[in-house]
């Protein structure tokens, strides 16, 4: 099969738009098909309409921290996209001069820009080490929030030209830099984190700063990925040289090292962390007494290394390892407990869990349908608190997929959450009547207008209207010309009969229950800091507990970490 060379803007905006890190029952898929229809109903005044506000998701990370993506609304992303993939052969000659780049614009894939392959990462480090004595690893400071958006025409053009030749019509990379700040109302610090093009802008302006360290440091020994770089040397004193070179490149483009992600190391550098070389050892026996055990065993070792490694994602990966593991059904219990206190853990699990959970109800397994209410909606609760999106979307997903109800306390919450992808997905429980008590849209109804359609309520605003969940007297996307197109061609981004794909999941175990941890979909996850090895004290043998008392216990915890938080807050 040919090598697809030239991206579309369908791809962009179909595969490449929204976050991955969505529920499944978002997509672009309609806009994807009908972008060919609005971009000529647009036409040339396509550059002059308003500007829009980013849909804020956030995400999190470790030690608390979080990711803050952003949802940009769909007119100027269709702006932005229309003008990549008019220019696309020239972004392919400059991000092709690069040559330690590993986060190569490739297209194909889920996504419209595929994701980079680990393997050839960890190859290339390899590598690149051989024949040297130290590693300079450097990353820079909240790259996608501070990047400088008028420094995409500098890396192309170099900012001596750029800064003369300002109009679109002369550069490209001027329109770049304009459709970048439409995005976010003409703001000029940061580009969105989510979209594909994001990753084409940040490509271009990474690329001119390797250009630079390549054209300085002849003998460059390298990889980068993404911000992330890994610069190798034979002598120290090459390092602190590099240092300066790096950090005078940043300037030019308004850009910072981040101090806290640098580190000298030594080579040979190790890359399996600790932890991950543990659990990925670990197989489970067919005997179910056994099993069980081997199971309470694991999930022990998972807790301990993630509080020990708060800024490494240990739950998730065990979570990988479980999800193609064949179980005796007699265990379903056991680890439906252990899943359910992964997520006060480690809340990114979430997703993974709602996998695994909803593959076993779909199978017919027998859960305790009470007690997993009662878990699901006070993790719900927990973080209404604090607006976390990720954790309350797919929250709110597991909920509809095991076919549970929305406790009233749980609805009178999210009652005060405005995020269109919660207040989409709770009207989508509502009309599913999976929300008996407690929700109150007075809040949502008075959003529903014409000014909120390009504000951060843009999704709320168009999708909300469209369906008809909630009613207002104004006809507003009738008086305006391109979200009538989208309603005129049946665009839709929420689709409630979406379901969750759960074939990765074993649930009976016919064979012996041996995790290879080399299956496909399964990342090894590598330390990205040399350290020294970790003495842990031995884990104290788990007694296995009923189910009940189990469930109980995540109960009982969610509560009293939710009442530590109210106290925090005041």
């Amino acid at each position: 099969m040919a090598k697809k060379v030239k991206i579309t803007t369908e791809d962009l905006v179909s595969k490449g738009y929204f976050p991955e890190e969505l529920p499944p029952v978002f997509s672009t898929v309609d806009l994807g098909k009908v972008v060919t229809k609005v971009l000529s109903h647009l036409g040339s005044h396509i550059h002059d309409k308003k500007v829009g506000k980013l849909l804020p998701y956030s995400i999190p990370k470790g030690r608390g921290y979080r990711r803050n993506l952003g949802i940009p609304n769909p007119l100027q992303y269709i702006q932005l996209a229309k003008t990549i993939t008019d220019h696309w052969g020239d972004i392919i000659v400059h991000t092709e001069k690069s040559k330690i780049s590993i986060s190569r614009l490739t297209l194909g894939g889920l996504r419209a820009i595929r994701r980079f392959n680990f393997d050839e990462f960890i190859d290339a480090r390899l590598h690149k080490s051989v024949g040297n004595r130290f590693l300079l690893k450097i990353d820079i400071t909240r790259f996608y929030n501070s990047i400088y958006t008028h420094s995409i025409p500098w890396a192309l053009h170099t900012k001596a030209v750029a800064k003369v030749e300002q109009k679109r019509t002369q550069h490209f990379g001027n329109g770049l830099d304009s459709d970048s700040r439409n995005l976010q109302d003409t703001q000029t610090i940061g580009i969105p984190t989510g979209p594909d093009t994001s990753r084409i802008i940040s490509e271009i302006i990474l690329v001119a700063i390797d250009i630079h360290l390549q054209k300085v440091l002849p003998n460059l020994q390298g990889v980068r990925i993404i911000d992330d770089y890994y610069l190798y040397f034979k002598q120290i004193s090459d390092v602190e040289t590099a240092r300066s070179v790096v950090h005078q490149a940043l300037r030019e483009y308004e850009l910072e090292l981040n101090p806290n992600k640098e580190s000298v190391i030594e080579l040979p550098e190790i890359l399996e962390s600790n932890w991950y070389r543990e659990l990925k050892e670990i197989r489970f026996s067919n005997d179910p007494g056994l099993q069980r055990k081997q199971l309470i065993s694991f999930f022990d070792k998972a807790f301990y290394y993630s509080k020990n490694n708060p800024e490494e994602a240990v739950l998730s990966y065990a979570l990988s390892k479980i999800r193609p593991t064949s179980f005796q059904r007699e265990n379903t219990g056991i680890l439906v407990a252990l899943l359910l206190n992964a997520i006060i853990q480690e809340p990114k699990t979430i997703s993974i869990s709602c996998e695994i959970l909803t593959s076993f109800f779909q199978r017919g397994y027998l859960i305790d349908q009470t007690l997993l209410d009662i878990a699901l909606n006070e993790f719900i609760i927990f973080h209404c608190l604090h607006d976390h999106e990720f954790e309350l979307s797919w929250g709110l997903w597991t909920i509809k997929n095991l076919r549970l109800n929305l406790s009233k306390e749980a609805a009178e919450n999210v009652s005060r959450n405005t995020n269109a992808i919660i207040v989409l997905m709770v009207l989508d429980l509502k009309r599913s009547k999976m929300i008996p008590l407690g929700l109150d849209t007075s809040l949502w109804k008075s959003m529903l207008n014409a000014d909120n359609l390009y504000s951060e309520n843009w999704l709320f605003a168009y999708e909300v209207k469209v369906r008809g969940w909630l009613r207002t007297a104004d006809d507003y996307l009738d008086k305006d010309p391109f979200f009538k197109k989208l309603k005129d061609n049946k665009v839709r981004f929420y689709y409630p009969e979406n379901k969750m794909d759960t074939s990765r999941v074993k649930v009976i175990a016919n064979s012996p229950s041996m995790i290879v941890h080399e299956e496909k979909n399964i990342k090894p996850i590598v330390s990205s800091t040399i350290s020294a090895p970790i003495i842990v004290d031995p884990l104290p043998p788990t007694v296995p507990k009923p189910i009940s008392e189990a469930l109980k216990e995540i109960r009982e915890s969610l509560r009293a970490k939710r009442k530590d938080s109210e106290i925090d807050d005041n």
